[in-house]
């Protein structure tokens, strides 16, 4: 039952993916594709609100498709380890509850440049961006839908080479990422001052780098000041 479920929603993720980039701009001037390294970290019931605590090895691929020097449309995958543990003594009920899984992403975003940018300039070279969007996410705990939002900053080290630093959230639609939910959980394992029921959240940040390719001629791209 549970694998019908996720096949299902994969589907939908990839009907939904292929309907939002099935209506991008033709005007698209350049693809970037590229790896990205760094770290994933969880916030649930085993981490009810300090950033990084726990984090380990996240790796991935994407491709970001820039439809002018402000806005970029950006489909990627992501696997990381995210974990927690609940280990706090001198509660009603003593707990040692703990938890450790990988988590695969998979995300379509939108990103706008605060300042004019692309790969390759030497004017327009670098600028800190903000993204949001919409995803997926599946573990051998749970599969939940997912809003990806950030914020970045892009420098370009070369005609076709582009590097990134990014942090970026996800809100998921699921209590059960870590393994239980808040009524579960505090049944079971009283969690003391934490009493207010929330989605779970995982998060990834790192370092991209992506090479360019022109999806345009190199003079029309030059003439059009690209």
């Amino acid at each position: 039952m549970r694998r019908r479920m996720r096949a299902k929603k994969l589907a939908g993720l990839a009907i939904m993916i292929i309907t939002v980039f099935s209506g991008l701009p033709s005007s698209a001037q350049t693809l970037e594709v590229g790896l990205f390294g760094g770290g994933s970290y969880y916030l649930g019931e085993m981490n009810t609100g300090t950033h990084f605590k726990n984090t380990n090895l996240a790796y991935g691929i994407l491709g970001r498709l820039n439809t002018n020097r402000r806005l970029a449309y950006t489909l990627s995958y992501y696997r990381g380890t995210i974990e927690g543990t609940d280990n706090v003594t001198g509660r009603v009920v003593e707990q040692d509850y703990s938890f450790k899984t990988h988590i695969n992403d998979i995300s379509a975003t939108v990103s706008f440049n605060f300042l004019e940018y692309f790969t390759g300039s030497k004017r327009h070279f670098w600028t800190p961006y903000v993204f949001g969007g919409i995803g997926f996410s599946f573990s051998r705990l749970s599969t939940a839908l997912t809003v990806p939002f950030g914020l970045g900053f892009k420098f370009g080290i070369s005609e076709h080479l582009g590097l990134g630093v990014e942090w970026g959230m996800r809100k998921t639609f699921t209590d059960y990422l870590d393994g239980v939910n808040f009524t579960e959980y505090q049944n079971g394992l009283d969690t003391g001052s934490d009493k207010t029921s929330t989605w779970d959240w995982y998060n990834f940040f790192g370092i991209n780098i992506t090479y360019k390719i022109n999806l345009r001629s190199k003079l029309k791209c030059n003439l059009e000041g690209w």
